[in-house]
């Protein structure tokens, strides 16, 4: 299309002098139909006179209501009309076009004449239809067709690609792989998303008279399909931002997790209010990283928040020990407060302490690693056989607690069978070895369990975590008490230190134990006793720092109703102290005022959680009257704290790591673990589909089949 000249538009493109400068037939269609709609300019302050003898004449600019059509130039001093001016006179009638008319004894009689010509009335009836009516519609009537038929086409287009959507959000949901060995179309595993999409032909007309309508390019590519995940993926992160920007706090998590493939990432996770008071936890970002110092890390998460303006909102922050391992905790955390003032770190209830100890010693030291690879083994070996399980029955009268999918649910009694039955376990493993009935899978693996409890390593590496476990276990069964306070998780802690030095003082003797375990020949024997020191070492440092700041512990209390009896006889003002010193609170005298007033009505709190007092709140419509009531509630409802919160659902963390470890590293991992994950609020998004279509159609590498113009 050929390119029109832009004019710069002016306010007084419709007065006489910048018409004769700039005559109509040069303007732009739109400045053409901007000077018909401001019409014809009527200079009140114009001064037109003629002198005729003794006598003189002054124009009046009552004529202008008189005649609407009548104009005047403030230059030439002179009357025009309006529509000649634009379309231009003919014969006697160029006066009133080009030059202008001055001569006041004859203007009316003029203006009568003026008015019948054939010449005026020819420019008045071109001004009232000019803009009503497309010439080049009217003229080509193929136009109008081609309009019509790349209208059809579009639709035709985005039905298609809604239908093809509509299999990858299944496909997503699912969890299964989009793409099989072979995209042929005799391929006996060509993959479950084509599978679906013709399985979708059979019922729908449309979608098969384009299957059958184009051989080559049906929609079902690789290209397509990974497009198609991109623009899913954006809305996706579209629909996030704007929850982030109507809520008033947000949580961060972020967790290391690692897909079938051993490719290990860090997935962000938001943790916010909905409108409706509902608490809510989104998957953001898979990020892949490449330092893992301190500041690596936190410049990798920073640079996932950036785009969502969070800088007052993020009020808390949360990290796997192991995700942040070599970039120490403390180092992480104390680097995103600098950019994130409000962002408190708290052990988050989804990361058990347990595991995240246990995460934290493998990772620092291998032995434990294997350790502890090798223990899992024990409970796999007899989860989900029915003989087996019969077997260890028969050999022990007990169970070994089978390990949940998500890791970090690992339980310590795991430790304690094992090393209780260890005797049984190995008369157990030496009768599947020896008796008849058992496949070759079977034997082999017990054979190389049996050699586990063979040796002497692994017998005090595992005798000490039967004493460790325990302690840990009291620790956080103390921590997720209500009745928490600063001096019992003070205690709690100095007491689980103390008991951890006094096995670091036993470390040696643990290591010279035998129990009865031999070392293979040829292998080097590992120093057990360091390897303990250092594990308590690593429990102590890391409890250290991830309850030495339990201020949100003790400030959840205000809003835990169990207490409000108590908190009527005596304000709890230790506990307000501490909210005020860690969150944006402003006003705390108000705050303490609310409060009282919440503590001595009880109908108000029946529930038992901060986020049911929020909703009775709200229900009440006494959000303004405790306002800042309900500023505390809702950052303590999106903090992801410790104390009752444990093991209360399936997080979105626990999902992930679920999703991820039932993935092979496929392309576009963000989009399908937002389909496989959040499927349910994409179902809640009723303009999704659309959304991703309009996406879709603004890319540049896209298909000609599917070309939007």
């Amino acid at each position: 299309m050929s390119e029109v000249r832009k004019r710069t538009r002016v306010d007084n493109m419709n007065e006489v002098d910048h018409l004769l400068e700039h005559r109509f037939e040069t303007l732009s269609l739109e400045e053409k139909l901007e000077v018909k709609r401001l019409g014809p300019h009527h200079p009140m302050d114009i001064a037109i006179s003629q002198t005729a003898g003794k006598q003189n004449r002054a124009f009046n600019v009552e004529w202008f209501a008189k005649k609407k059509w009548l104009t005047a130039s403030i230059q030439k001093k002179a009357l025009f009309c309006f529509p000649c001016l634009l379309f231009g006179g003919s014969g006697g009638e160029v006066t009133w076009s080009r030059t202008g008319y001055k001569d006041l004894k004859h203007l009316s009689e003029r203006i009568t004449k003026h008015e019948s010509s054939n010449s005026h009335l020819d420019n008045a009836v071109k001004l009232g239809l000019f803009g009503r009516v497309n010439v080049a519609v009217q003229i080509d009537s193929a136009y109008q067709r081609g309009i019509e038929e790349h209208n059809r086409q579009v639709e035709e287009n985005r039905y298609v690609l809604g239908r093809i959507i509509t299999c990858i959000k299944l496909c997503g949901k699912c969890e299964t792989a989009l793409r099989g060995h072979d995209e042929s179309a005799d391929s006996l595993n060509p993959g479950i998303f084509r599978c679906i999409f013709e399985t979708m032909c059979e019922g729908d007309a449309r979608l098969q008279r384009h299957y059958d309508a184009h051989p080559v390019f049906k929609g079902t590519s690789s290209t397509i399909q990974n497009e198609l995940l991109d623009c899913m993926y954006e809305v996706y992160r579209d629909e996030i931002a704007k929850q982030v920007d109507e809520t008033s706090f947000v949580a961060v998590q972020a967790d290391e997790t690692t897909d079938v493939s051993c490719k290990s990432q860090m997935v962000v996770v938001l943790r916010y209010l909905l409108p409706c008071n509902t608490v809510t936890e989104r998957f953001l970002e898979f990020v892949e990283v490449k330092d893992k110092t301190g500041v690596g890390l936190c410049n990798s998460i920073k640079v996932v928040l950036e785009p969502l303006n969070l800088r007052e909102k993020l009020i808390a922050q949360t990290y796997d020990g192991a995700a942040v391992m070599s970039g120490n905790v403390r180092g992480v955390q104390t680097l995103l407060k600098e950019t994130y003032p409000n962002a408190q770190f708290v052990h988050c209830y989804a990361h058990q302490l347990k595991l995240t100890l246990q995460q934290l010693c493998s990772a620092r030291i291998s032995i434990l690693k294997v350790f502890f690879a090798n223990l899992t083994a024990f409970a796999t070996f007899f989860s989900g056989a029915p003989k087996r399980v019969a077997a260890l029955s028969e050999a022990t009268h007990r169970r070994i607690p089978r390990p949940p999918a998500v890791r970090w649910n690992f339980k310590s009694r795991t430790v304690n069978a094992v090393w209780e039955t260890r005797a049984a376990l190995l008369q157990c493993m030496e009768a599947v070895r020896t008796q008849p009935g058992w496949d070759e899978k079977t034997i082999s693996e017990a054979y190389g369990l049996s050699k586990k409890l063979r040796d002497r390593a692994f017998l005090q590496l595992l005798e000490f975590f039967s004493l460790l476990m325990p302690e840990v276990d009291v620790l956080y069964n103390t921590l997720q008490k209500r009745s928490i306070d600063a001096p019992c998780i003070n205690s709690a802690l100095a007491h689980f230190k103390e008991n951890v030095q006094k096995m670091r003082q036993q470390a040696d003797n643990l290591a010279a134990t035998s129990h009865d375990g031999t070392d293979e020949p040829g292998r080097r024997v590992a120093n057990t006793a360091q390897v303990m020191k250092e594990a308590c070492d690593t429990v102590i440092s890391q409890v250290e720092q991830r309850f030495s700041q339990s201020d949100h512990l003790i400030a959840a209390k205000l809003v835990d109703s169990s207490f409000f009896p108590q908190f009527v006889l005596s304000f709890p003002t230790s506990e307000l102290d501490c909210a005020v010193k860690l969150w944006p609170l402003d006003n705390k005298e108000k705050l303490k005022s609310e409060l009282i007033t919440l503590y001595r009505h009880s109908e108000l709190h029946t529930g038992k959680t901060a986020l049911s007092l929020l909703k009775s709140i709200f229900e009440n419509n006494l959000e303004e009257n405790f306002a800042e009531t309900v500023i505390l509630l809702k950052i303590i409802a999106t903090t992801p704290m410790t104390t009752a919160e444990s093991e209360r659902n399936f997080s979105t963390l626990k999902r992930i790591k679920t999703f991820t470890r039932n993935t092979m590293g496929q392309p576009r991992l963000n989009a399908l673990a937002m389909l496989s994950i959040e499927s349910q609020l994409i179902q809640q998004l009723q303009d999704f589909i659309p959304k991703v279509i309009e996406k879709f159609s603004q890319r540049k590498d896209r298909r000609a089949a599917f070309l939007f113009k």
